[in-house]
């Protein structure tokens, strides 16, 4: 009895279990899928995103569920981590703007070492309740460009030097 009141504890502390995406709000979507998509979980794209959808960030534009899902697989090839933190939602009809601060490993940057970079999402869900327009807010420089040698101390320089005194 103790042990099916523990699994029950258990898997009553996961409020989207057993849920499809479908069930859930726009804000549930978004948290739920960034918390939840791994290289082992890109069904989670399909789920999350419209065939069409329009995507874009400071790397590019993209158009289609599935050149979503491979930009998503290509960057996650190489994490060991990634963390996203949603501190507000700003929600209006169709739209939520989600405000996160996201965690990076990868031995690919930083010496294997933590990256913090903050950033917001604006996201547009269409009637059928699928993300039809997806874009990324986010400073590239903190992101990639200060974690490579060379590049990353030019870049530094240049922030140091427009800073206000």
């Amino acid at each position: 009895m103790i042990k099916y009141i523990i699994l029950l504890i258990i898997f009553s502390s996961f409020s989207t279990w057993g849920q499809s995406m479908k069930e859930l709000n726009h804000k549930e979507k978004v948290s739920y899928f960034f918390e939840n998509l791994t290289k082992d979980k890109m069904h989670l794209v399909d789920e999350f995103y419209h065939a069409d959808v329009d995507f874009i960030d400071p790397v590019g534009q993209l158009k289609g569920a599935q050149k979503m899902k491979k930009y998503y697989e290509q960057m996650y090839v190489n994490v060991k981590t990634i963390k996203f933190e949603f501190s507000q939602f700003i929600e209006s009809s169709d739209t939520i703007v989600g405000i996160w601060k996201m965690t990076l490993v990868t031995d690919k940057l930083n010496s294997g070492e933590p990256i913090v970079v903050d950033g917001n999402s604006v996201i547009r869900f269409d009637s059928s309740g699928k993300a039809i327009y997806h874009r990324d807010y986010f400073d590239m420089g903190a992101f990639i460009y200060e974690h490579i040698p060379m590049v990353g101390f030019v870049v530094k320089k240049i922030r140091n030097r427009m800073k206000a005194e």
